[in-house]
């Protein structure tokens, strides 16, 4: 987003070093940034593949021609240096049938509203152990493309990308795992933006709510067991 010009190229130097590509969605920039110029970076400018707003960061799978681990992230987070080797050992621990995480939330039950009844694990908090979840934080996801095929073209709705992910996923029996890390591991660079998602789904959060109701509804499928995780060398963003 424009707006993000303070945190972008943070995140993106914090990220880049980690990954053999990142494709980087502009969301109706009228010229390319500077930060943007680098040989690693692919671009893809709203204007010519859709008004696709947040969708938009998982907009470079489909445009992959090769089997890659695929990383989604956000232009207000820093990303650690182990961020890429620790979510591509936790796909390896559970047989590259999952798609990993950090943010994450487990829809409580009964489900009246997104925002009272979603119990969230922030990405600032601290996680002992691997958990099965009904949510990711798509600012902070790992999956293989030969397990899980996104188009977010296909999606009905834009700016509910955590939601349309997670119906995605489930409903191809794809489990969501967030990962063990310590505190602070993943550090947001700035919160609560005037132009922040969120910020507009707690004043009005009946759209979300239909969704994570249709999430309830089918099955969270079974986590797989954990098994020594083995090295790849393969990986996109």
């Amino acid at each position: 987003m424009p707006s993000r010009a303070d945190t972008a190229p943070i995140a993106l130097a914090s990220i880049l070093p980690q990954v053999s590509r990142l494709w980087l969605f502009l969301d109706r920039f009228e010229a390319i940034p500077p930060y943007a110029e680098h040989e690693k970076i692919a671009v893809l400018r709203s204007q010519d593949v859709g008004d696709l707003r947040a969708n938009g960061k998982l907009a470079g799978i489909a445009h992959e021609n090769h089997g890659c681990t695929f990383f989604a992230v956000d232009d207000d987070v820093e990303y650690p240096p182990d961020y890429g080797d620790a979510l591509e050992s936790y796909l390896d621990r559970f047989g590259g049938r999952v798609v990993v995480g950090v943010h994450a939330g487990v829809l409580e039950r009964p489900m009246t509203s997104y925002v009272r009844d979603t119990r969230f694990v922030h990405r600032r908090s601290p996680l002992k152990r691997a958990a099965g979840v009904d949510l990711l934080g798509t600012d902070s996801i790992a999956f293989r493309s030969s397990a899980l095929s996104v188009d977010v073209r296909d999606w009905d709705a834009v700016n509910m990308v955590d939601l349309s992910f997670a119906l995605t996923a489930r409903s191809r029996s794809i489990p969501l795992v967030a990962v063990p890390r310590k505190k602070a591991w993943v550090k947001p660079l700035a919160e609560r933006q005037s132009d922040s998602i969120w910020l507009g789904v707690k004043e009005d959060d009946t759209r979300q709510t239909a969704l994570a109701l249709e999430l309830l509804e089918l099955p969270r499928p079974p986590l797989p067991k954990q098994r020594w995780p083995r090295r790849l060398s393969y990986r996109s963003a």
